[in-house]
């Protein structure tokens, strides 16, 4: 148990919230646990979170940061192709290091992102870095490119459970070539020429 009596308690108690979420999943995360885990009074994280949504949107919002952090690509400089590939490898590593986090993030424990303004500020962020970064290697319209864009961040998306579904499966199915494992364990084998392909079909068409 960590005991925090000085410095900004509200960034304190997010830190260890994130830890929690982490180490626990978001389904057991509350603000009481919160203050038992920190060392607080009951009462004392209330007055940072009104509500448990509150509570999962500050730790959904501390995660889209570090996400995009994960992703960063410097438009302001000349954009490769594997620049972006690099980048959508560490949002599926992002994604899988941070199972519980994630879950979060992309679930529906926090409503509307709306009524969280940082939230939806830093999830944006995230899909706009994808967006900026891609817009600098297509040559279509604004529209088609956030077509294009949304289609990229859906398969790095959904990337993210099926290669965790390989992982909780591991070596079991190895004896036949049925269903879609093997073929999301190739993928997971070969996750950057993958991204290449569907990146350069993408650009191309």
């Amino acid at each position: 148990m960590n005991t925090y009596h000085h410095g900004n308690l509200k960034e304190e108690l997010i830190a260890c919230a994130c830890r929690l979420c982490e180490r626990d999943g978001y389904t057991k995360l509350s603000i009481r646990s919160l203050a038992k885990e920190s060392g607080v009074s009951q009462t004392a994280p209330y007055r940072h979170f009104e509500t448990k949504e509150a509570l999962y949107a500050s730790v959904a919002t501390n995660g889209f940061k570090k996400l995009s952090e994960a992703c960063y690509i410097d438009v302001e400089k000349k954009v490769t192709k594997k620049q972006l590939v690099d980048a959508g490898c560490r949002y599926i590593e992002f994604g899988l290091k941070n199972a519980n986090t994630y879950d979060l993030m992309f679930g529906t424990a926090v409503g509307n992102f709306a009524n969280y303004p940082d939230l939806l500020e830093s999830a944006n962020k995230t899909y706009d870095s994808f967006r900026s970064s891609f817009s600098k290697l297509a040559n279509d319209s604004e529209d088609v490119i956030a077509f294009k864009c949304l289609t990229l961040w859906s398969m790095v998306h959904g990337l993210v459970g099926i290669i965790r579904k390989v992982h909780v499966v591991g070596n079991e199915l190895n004896q036949t070539n049925q269903g879609p494992i093997t073929s999301a364990r190739i993928i997971a084998d070969n996750l950057e020429q993958h991204l290449d392909r569907v990146l350069s079909g993408l650009i191309q068409n």
